[in-house]
C-alpha cells in the first residue's frame, strides 16, 4: 500500500498538476522549481525570456510570412506562427506589445496597430494622404507626418472607448518654405508629451497635441553640434532625457549627445553608465541591462553569422513574456559572447569591423520587458 500524500510529500505532485501550477506563474520563477528536485525538474519545459534585452522584429514578406525575432543575447531567431495579414504594409514605429504598420489601398493610406502577443490587428480609418512617418504613443494617440521639401504637416487621430475616430485631424502646413530634412530612419519622438524630429543641421521640430492646428515648430536651438556626420538618431533615455546618436557611414560612433533643455544645445555624453543602447533602425533604445557584455555598448541590426531558428510560441505568464520551442527537442541554451552583432563601444579605439557584417533588412527594435517587479 503507497503512503498518504502527506507523507510522499510535495515532490511525488502528479506531471500533469505541476505544468497546470507553471503555467500560472511567472517564467523567472520558473528556474528555481526546476532546482527543487529531480521530479520536478522533468516538468520544467525549455523556455527562452524575452524580456533580457531587447529584440529584431522581422517580417521578410508582410502578409505571408511568420513573424520572427532575433535575441542578440541568445543570437537566435524566434520564428512564431502568427502573421501580420497586411499585404505589402509598412512597418512604422513598435510601442511595447503593439506594432505599427501602413499600406496603401486604392488611393488611401490606411494605418494598422498590430497587438504582437494576442495577434489582434485593427485598421485605422483611410487617409487620402502619404506619410513618411507614423508614431504611436502607446496609449490612445496616433500621428502621421508628411516631412517632405516644402512640407513638414502632422495628421492625428484619437482613441476613445476602444474605438479610433473615423477622421484624421490635419494641422496647419509649418511653412511654405520650410527647411528641415529629418533623418529617414528616425521616428519622431515623444519627450514630456510632446512630438520631436531631428533635422540632418541638428535642428529640432516640436509639436504640441493640445495646439494641434498649429503643427511643428522648428526651434532655433539646437544648433548642429560641431562636426560632420552621415547617420544620426534622436530617442529619449530610460531617464527621460532627449538625446541623439552622431554616426558615420563606415559604422564609427561619432558622438552621443543629449539636449541640455536649460540652454537648448547639444551636450556630449561620456559614459553610457552600464546601459546599452540599439539603433539602426526607426525605434532606437536605451535599456538597462545586467549582461555585461551589453553594458557600454551600442547595438546595431548588422550580423556576422546568420543565427539558427527556432520554431516557437510567444507566451505572456504574468507579464513575462517567453519563447517556448515548439519542439520537446530542443534544449535551453545559455547567452553568448556579443561576438555575433555589431556594436561599438564609446572610445575611438572600440569600434569593431564594420566590413564583413550584414545588414538585417525590414527590422525594427521591440523591447517586450517585464510588467511585473
Amino acid at each position: 500500500m503507497s503512503p498518504p500524500a502527506q507523507e510522499r510529500g510535495w515532490a511525488s505532485l502528479p506531471a500533469d498538476l505541476l505544468r497546470d501550477i507553471l503555467a500560472r506563474l511567472p517564467w523567472s520563477s520558473h528556474p528555481s522549481i526546476a532546482a527543487t528536485c529531480k521530479h520536478w525538474r522533468t516538468v520544467v519545459a525549455p523556455f527562452y525570456p524575452a524580456w533580457l534585452s531587447p529584440l529584431l522584429l522581422n517580417v521578410v514578406d508582410v502578409g505571408s510570412t511568420n513573424i520572427r525575432y532575433y535575441s542578440p543575447y541568445y543570437h537566435k531567431i524566434f520564428e512564431v506562427s502568427k502573421t501580420i495579414e497586411r499585404p505589402d504594409a509598412m512597418i512604422c514605429c513598435s510601442n511595447g506589445h503593439h506594432l505599427t504598420l501602413s499600406y496603401r489601398e486604392d488611393d488611401n493610406v490606411i494605418v494598422v496597430r498590430a497587438n504582437l502577443i494576442n495577434g489582434v490587428i485593427q485598421d485605422l480609418y483611410p487617409l487620402r494622404y502619404g506619410f513618411d512617418f507614423v508614431i504611436y504613443d502607446g496609449e490612445h494617440r496616433m500621428f502621421g507626418i508628411s516631412a517632405s521639401v516644402n512640407c513638414l504637416i502632422v495628421v492625428r487621430n484619437i482613441e476613445q472607448d476602444g474605438d479610433w475616430s473615423r477622421h484624421w485631424e490635419f494641422s496647419d502646413l509649418v511653412s511654405d518654405e520650410v527647411d528641415f530634412v529629418p533623418s529617414p530612419m528616425t521616428n519622431p519622438v515623444f519627450h514630456h508629451g510632446l512630438l520631436y524630429m531631428l533635422a540632418g543641421d541638428g535642428r529640432l521640430a516640436v509639436y504640441d497635441d493640445s495646439r494641434h492646428n498649429e503643427g511643428f515648430k522648428i526651434l532655433d536651438k539646437p544648433t548642429n553640434p560641431g562636426f560632420e556626420y552621415d547617420d544620426f538618431y534622436l530617442f529619449e533615455s530610460d531617464e527621460g532625457e532627449l538625446m541623439a546618436i552622431f554616426m558615420n557611414r563606415r559604422g564609427t560612433l561619432l558622438s552621443i549627445e543629449k539636449l541640455n533643455e536649460h540652454t537648448m544645445e547639444w551636450e556630449k555624453v561620456d559614459s553610457l553608465e552600464g546601459r546599452a543602447l540599439f539603433t539602426g533602425t526607426l525605434m532606437t533604445m536605451m535599456v538597462k541591462t545586467s549582461v555585461k557584455w551589453m553594458q557600454n555598448k551600442v547595438f546595431f541590426p548588422r550580423l556576422y553569422h546568420w543565427p539558427g531558428i527556432i520554431q516557437c510560441d510567444l507566451v505572456d505568464q504574468e507579464g513575462e513574456l517567453a519563447f517556448v520551442p515548439k519542439s520537446s527537442m530542443v534544449s535551453q541554451d545559455g547567452g553568448v559572447d556579443g561576438k555575433n552583432i555589431w556594436s561599438c563601444g564609446m572610445g575611438n579605439n572600440e569600434t569593431a569591423k564594420f566590413w564583413g557584417s550584414a545588414n538585417f533588412d525590414y527590422c525594427i527594435w521591440v523591447n517586450f520587458e517585464k510588467l511585473t517587479p
